[in-house]
């Protein structure tokens, strides 16, 4: 019996006389050739700046703050997918910010790609078509998939007297192919920042702040931003600080299946 990489190889991309970075559509029909795809399929929520917290299951408020919007053109948020899918989601991102690493499940693969393909068209080129390049001619004019993980990077947008000011912080999560991240972060306060002569010394608690976690959907290469609300308490200690360590948890997968985690340590600035 062939795998199930080989029967999507099959299925989707054996096309003949396609040179190397051939753009091909991938179809909602293909969600049906990932194993095990769950039958409630979820939405991808694109272009929102509202309160997420409705709207994603799992994206509820923590102890430290709460996604209230995404903004860009390549995807959107992955939602309405089982309780089940994103409890084994944050069960594995608290592994990889442990430093443990950890990849995902196929059963929750098929339902978060699902969703990802089932919101995409057909159509090369518009705005809400997946769109698959990169890949390589092999022997007889057969397209050869990419068998490598994406590659993700994370990049903190806001200071932290601009987060001190207005409870608000921006993450940019890049992605170099279609497919889902999976984010999840902490954030530790550093040291407090001096205070002005004659008043009294500024103290701060060292208490990790918890963003929840949030998966993304991707239908091209590109980037997307998410913005966080802090809580009040997590407000007015990251604006008394000099700077703050923020551990970012990330699983990035593509349309294939191939999947790859990463603790990405970033600093805070003033």
């Amino acid at each position: 019996m062939p795998t199930l990489r080989s029967r999507r190889v099959s299925a989707l991309l054996t096309i003949g006389a396609l040179s190397a970075g051939t753009a091909v559509a991938a179809a909602p029909a293909q969600a049906g050739l990932l194993d095990g795809l769950l039958p409630n399929v979820g939405s991808l929520v694109t272009g929102t700046g509202a309160t997420l917290g409705g709207v994603v299951n799992g994206v509820l408020p923590g102890t430290g703050g709460v996604i209230t919007g995404v903004t860009g053109t390549v995807g959107g948020v992955i939602g309405g997918v089982q309780d089940s899918v994103t409890g084994v989601v944050d069960q594995t991102l608290g592994g990889v910010i442990g430093g443990g690493g950890g990849l995902l499940p196929d059963g929750v693969l098929d339902s978060l790609l699902g969703t990802l393909l089932a919101n995409s068209s057909t159509a090369p080129g518009a705005p809400n078509s997946i769109v698959l390049s990169g890949g390589q001619v092999g022997p007889g004019g057969v397209i050869l998939l990419d068998a490598s993980a994406p590659r993700s990077t994370v990049t903190a947008l806001t200071k932290l007297k601009q987060v001190g000011k207005t409870g608000k912080m921006k993450i940019e999560i890049k992605t170099n192919e279609p497919g889902i991240v999976a984010i999840k972060s902490n954030i530790r306060p550093g040291a407090a920042i001096k205070a002005k002569k004659g008043q009294k010394r500024v103290k701060v608690s060292k208490k990790l702040i918890k963003i929840p976690q949030i998966v993304l959907g991707y239908r091209k290469a590109g980037k997307l931003t998410v913005t966080v609300r802090v809580s009040r308490a997590a407000q007015r200690t990251l604006g008394k600080v000099k700077d703050a360590r923020m551990s970012v948890g990330t699983i990035a997968v593509d349309v294939y299946k191939n999947q790859d985690s990463d603790n990405t340590k970033l600093k805070l600035k003033r």
